[in-house]
């Protein structure tokens, strides 16, 4: 996955003042006047669509620091958290003390939005910015944070464009979003169970006899019937697609269960998300567009479906066979590639393996053996040619013949 970086705006009553003292000949940096603001002139914003998939906190702050960071604390810190860190363990107080101060930098109604530095919560919590990372890390690792945007320094156009408007700060710190998780509420469900009822409303009075019941009789009054639960393959459907990165935007706008209804025919099918991303193109190239932010996502993927007819007909089925015929035309090549080197290495074993065997040892003796009855040969007729030459010296000059 791609690393996200955001995108640096400058807020227009900053660039009002910049170009107000700009016009006055001295620049903000310089000395100018620049009102005080709660907000920072300049701002790295997010890209759209980078908190799909990351839920929100339930009952606000208090309720998060209190009772979701320690009970994921003591739950999960021993199993999953201690072996990941290794050696860079944390302790429960410093763990508490951060996520604390986390809490009242996040939005109040969702827990996204939390920016402050690592130095900031330092300096809150009187801590070290170590021990700070380190519980940073933990709260990752319980399932209660996610670090949406990780902090990094600023580019030379974001610094100058920070220095023009009187920021002085040298990166963008990272962006958390603090929440729940499933598992841990059910967890806590199951630690504390809501009573059925209280004391006061289930004591006995004189004015009521034993017989008394409360539930209502007769006809008509058995009160509303249980809401039956999302279908299990459109749930599915839904959020295989929603994490599809070639889904529209609007498709994160509804949650699995919104959209499981209108899933649960196609899901029935077989359909994937490809088949989904299919249908939209297919309407697009039809109808000639599709609204970038339609007014009812839910209804319109219903027209969608509607129009395309028979849910047995899959929209990418032809287009996903053509690529698995074409993966598994690459695999046989890829396997042909390899056993044809598998072959070469074997022919190139079995030569070396020649070069030492027995044939070529009684091939080199034989070599060797005519090799030496040559030699011999030359030497002999050199020998007598010699003995010839030095009879013939001796006749013409009187001597006697060698002994």
């Amino acid at each position: 996955m791609l690393r996200r970086r955001g995108v640096a705006r400058t807020r227009p009553w900053a660039v009002r003042i910049a170009q107000a003292a700009c016009e006055r000949g001295s620049g903000i940096a310089a000395g100018g006047y620049a009102p005080a603001k709660k907000s920072p002139a300049i701002v790295l914003e997010l890209e759209a669509g980078v908190w799909a998939g990351v839920g929100c906190w339930a009952g606000r702050g208090e309720r998060w620091t209190r009772f979701t960071v320690p009970i994921a604390y003591d739950l999960r810190y021993n199993t999953a958290v201690r072996p990941a860190l290794g050696a860079n363990q944390v302790s429960r107080a410093a763990v508490l003390a951060v996520a604390g101060a986390r809490a009242g930098y996040a939005e109040h109604a969702t827990g996204r939005h939390c920016r402050p530095t690592n130095e900031r919560l330092a300096a809150d919590t009187g801590l070290s910015v170590r021990t700070v990372q380190r519980a940073d890390a933990a709260l990752r690792l319980l399932g209660v944070a996610t670090e949406v945007l990780r902090g990094r320094q600023r580019t030379r156009a974001e610094r100058l464009a920070s220095w023009r408007v009187g920021d002085r700060g040298r990166g963008w710190a990272s962006v958390w979003a603090l929440h729940d998780d499933a598992a841990l509420a059910r967890a806590i469900t199951a630690l504390s169970p809501h009573p059925e009822g209280s004391l006061s409303k289930n004591s006995l009075s004189c004015s009521s006899p034993l017989t008394t019941s409360r539930r209502p009789t007769g006809a008509g009054r058995r009160g509303a019937k249980r809401r039956a639960s999302p279908d299990s393959g459109g749930t599915g459907l839904a959020a295989a697609w929603r994490r599809d990165p070639h889904a529209p935007p609007w498709a994160r706008r509804h949650s699995v269960h919104a959209w499981a209804g209108v899933l649960a025919a196609p899901a029935a099918h077989g359909w994937v998300p490809q088949d989904l991303d299919a249908l939209i193109a297919d309407w697009a190239g039809v109808h000639g567009w599709v609204p970038d932010n339609p007014h009812t996502a839910i209804g319109l993927l219903g027209a969608m479906l509607a129009w395309h007819g028979d849910p047995a007909v899959r929209p990418a089925a032809a287009e996903m066979a053509r690529e698995a015929a074409e993966l598994a035309a690459a695999r046989a090549r890829m396997a042909e590639q390899f056993a044809e080197r598998e072959r070469a290495a074997a022919a190139r074993a079995a030569g070396q393996a020649a070069l030492t065997g027995s044939g070529r040892a009684a091939a080199l003796r034989a070599a060797a053996e005519a090799h030496t009855r040559a030699l011999t040969r030359r030497t002999s007729a050199a020998a007598a040619d010699t003995a010839r030459l030095d009879a013939a010296v001796r006749a013409a000059r009187g001597l006697p013949p060698a002994p």
